[in-house]
């Protein structure tokens, strides 16, 4: 269910809360916490989830990004995107004729299973973060498993940043376990007049 509320559009799905307007802050992080981590210029980043475009704005105007695909698995979402999502729809839309973007009709455990060592950065907002899931098959993506296939998805000196609405002490050792480091970045969102602190956990596979 895509609804407008005071702070602007908003998306339900199952009945779940997935990202308002209120959340750009925080869905931009997800893509500039990899900035410092990460050199060289023609990047190729990978985002889970389209939600309401910020992540994909953020990573479109940086100017050492090459290319940005989205994996978004509901067309209901993209369709809501490209016919509300106004000024930040028209630059993804410019991005997309000019060669550097790309919405894919995908699961994002596909699309990291598929491309082995082909991503700078992949930026995950599937869901709420590890414990506060959207779909119940996503699961696997905070998993062992999954985990694992971002890392292999990822190239040399890359980033893997995920979303959460906390910190969670088992999902950082996880990531610790798998990948060379890990750097949790905050970002605070204004919900409803309240300040609201989130992680971003960036997670570096060394070089």
């Amino acid at each position: 269910m895509l609804r407008r509320s005071a702070v602007g559009l908003e998306i339900v799905v199952n009945g779940v809360f997935l990202v308002s307007a209120a959340n750009a802050v925080s869905s931009r992080a997800l893509v500039s916490a990899a900035w410092p981590h990460v050199r060289g210029d023609r990047l190729r980043v990978l985002i889970g989830g389209l939600g309401l475009g910020d992540a994909f704005d953020e990573a479109l105007a940086c100017d050492r990004v090459a290319e940005v695909v989205v994996a978004e698995l509901e067309p209901a979402i993209v369709r809501w995107f490209r016919a509300y999502g106004d000024a930040v729809a028209a630059r993804v839309a410019a991005g997309e004729r000019a060669g550097r973007a790309r919405i894919a009709g995908a699961d994002v455990a596909d699309a990291l299973a598929g491309t082995p060592g082909a991503w700078d950065v992949i930026a995950l907002d599937t869901d709420n973060g590890p414990e506060w899931l959207v779909r119940a098959e996503n699961a696997g993506l905070y998993g062992e498993a999954g985990v694992r296939s971002a890392h292999g998805a990822l190239r040399r000196g890359g980033a893997a940043v995920y979303w959460s609405p906390e910190r969670y002490p088992a999902f950082e050792r996880l990531l610790e376990a798998v990948f060379d480091r890990v750097v949790p970045v905050t970002a605070h969102d204004l919900v409803d007049g309240h300040p609201h602190e989130y992680t971003m956990y960036v997670a570096l596979r060394g070089v």
